[in-house]
């Protein structure tokens, strides 16, 4: 399993690290290893650098092992240079060769490829991915890019002014951000302050500008998050849908980014809404015009 670490730089990310690496000084049980930034390698080849931890344990299959992770990082080829002649993405495969040849049940990773162009990058991340599960190394992966993070974690760890404030799946902590300080970090749009109240069995959140449907119980002091992708543009209320939300509003601004766009809506609150090209050229949207919003009850997440 990999446990993603997620946090601004400054968090106390690395700290942590160094600190569950601390705890184990000494327990054999628990073999930990960990990868830094920096491949952290010594003027010596590629195969002596990775055969380094198993001389020091006199492990009896130095040759074996060593040639079997030269393979697993596709580095083979590389294991007579001197590591002073390697690229950045090259020294990683070694440091992480020299992390996986010791068998550890824990890895550390931090920010392993934060140092790394962007193709080096995706191609690492997902060879190493492979690798760990194909292992079931418990790995701990420390980040500051959360399309990194969303990419390889199979449960996603949230560190704010060093604490983990929120933890969980990667889809539920996206979805269901726990405080709007963590929304915010995250990116997550459309968030907006107020309370839950109910009204003849429904739930509805509300605050001084806006008013909508939500599948939650009351709460006082509430933020409701609606994703942008989770909300439909029409330019009459839809008909037959099982949408209890239908709010009118009007286009504030249109921003172009690739094939999509990015529709800003004033409609009591400003809503952003993703949407296709085809779509935004279908609808012939333009800043001004009066549309309507259309998105589920069960779309809203209230924290």
């Amino acid at each position: 399993m990999i446990k993603a670490l997620l946090g601004p730089n400054g968090a106390g990310k690395s700290t942590y690290l160094r600190r569950l690496m601390g705890l184990d000084i000494g327990k054999i049980d628990r073999q930990m290893t960990m990868v830094f930034q920096e491949p952290l390698l010594f003027d010596l080849t590629v195969k002596e650098n990775v055969a380094l931890g198993l001389r020091f344990r006199q492990d009896k299959a130095v040759k074996e092992k060593v040639g079997r992770w030269l393979e697993n990082l596709g580095i083979a080829h590389l294991s007579a240079r001197r590591t002073l002649t390697l690229s950045g993405g090259e020294a990683q495969k070694v440091a992480l060769a020299r992390a996986f040849v010791l068998e550890p049940k824990v890895l550390l990773l931090d920010e392993p490829f934060a140092n790394l162009d962007l193709p080096a990058q995706l191609e690492l991340r997902a060879k190493l991915k492979k690798i760990i599960h194909d292992n079931r190394v418990e790995t701990i992966w420390v980040t500051h890019n959360k399309a990194e993070a969303l990419e390889i974690a199979d449960h996603l760890m949230i560190m704010i002014d060093r604490k983990i404030v929120q933890e969980g799946p990667p889809e539920r902590v996206v979805q269901s951000p726990a405080s709007e300080e963590i929304a915010v970090f995250l990116g997550i749009e459309n968030i907006f302050h107020g309370r839950v109240v109910i009204n003849d069995g429904r739930s509805y959140f509300e605050n001084d500008r806006i008013r909508f449907e939500v599948a939650t119980e009351g709460k006082a002091d509430a933020w409701a998050v609606v994703h942008p992708e989770d909300i439909i543009i029409s330019e009459q209320p839809i008909a037959k849908t099982s949408a209890r939300n239908t709010i009118a509003g009007t286009v504030s601004d249109i921003i172009k980014s690739g094939l999509t766009y990015r529709i800003l809506i004033k409609a009591g609150e400003e809503f952003k809404v993703n949407i296709t090209r085809a779509s935004a050229d279908e609808l012939t949207l333009t800043p001004g015009n009066n549309v309507y919003l259309t998105f589920k009850a069960t779309a809203v997440h209230i924290t």
